[in-house]
């Protein structure tokens, strides 16, 4: 399994229980490796200084507990930002209605880029359809979830 999803397992459960979320986990460097990791607040607002030190607190301790990293490295913790990142099914849910950038890792109309209003997502057994009202054409793009090769939402 690879670490930075191996990291979300972990710390996930405990962050939802103090009304966080991992947005993404990030590793880089070598001998002394930062970990990355941006959260989310729960209840939609905006995350603050406080939230990302008690988060960082609570994902140092999940970590030394699990013991899985090797070696020394730094922990950062920090808001996704003003663009915040749609990585699952649940996130694109979340945020309907707002305007999104995508994209893809298909071609849709002649086109893998798309700006738009993210209008309903529409689950199926093992993927998911997300609806898209583009920027300047109030056609609805259909675009499959496994297609999707990053998507952010604005957030402000």
């Amino acid at each position: 399994m690879e670490i930075t999803k191996r990291i979300t397992d972990v710390v996930d459960p405990s962050l939802n229980h103090h009304g966080y979320e991992v947005v993404q986990v990030k590793m880089v460097g070598g001998k002394y490796p930062v970990v990355a990791i941006d959260i989310d607040r729960l209840d939609g607002r905006s995350v603050t200084m406080e939230d990302c030190t008690a988060a960082n607190r609570l994902i140092s301790a999940v970590l030394d507990v699990e013991n899985f990293i090797e070696g020394a490295y730094t922990l950062e913790v920090s808001s996704p930002g003003e663009s915040r990142p749609l990585k699952k099914i649940s996130d694109f849910e979340r945020f309907c209605g707002k305007d999104v950038k995508m994209e893809l890792a298909v071609v849709i109309n002649g086109k893998s880029k798309f700006k738009g209003k993210l209008l309903q997502v529409e689950r199926n057994e093992d993927d998911a359809v997300i609806y898209l009202e583009e920027d300047g054409n109030s056609a609805k793009v259909k675009i499959p979830y496994g297609g999707i090769k990053r998507a952010s939402v604005k957030r402000f």
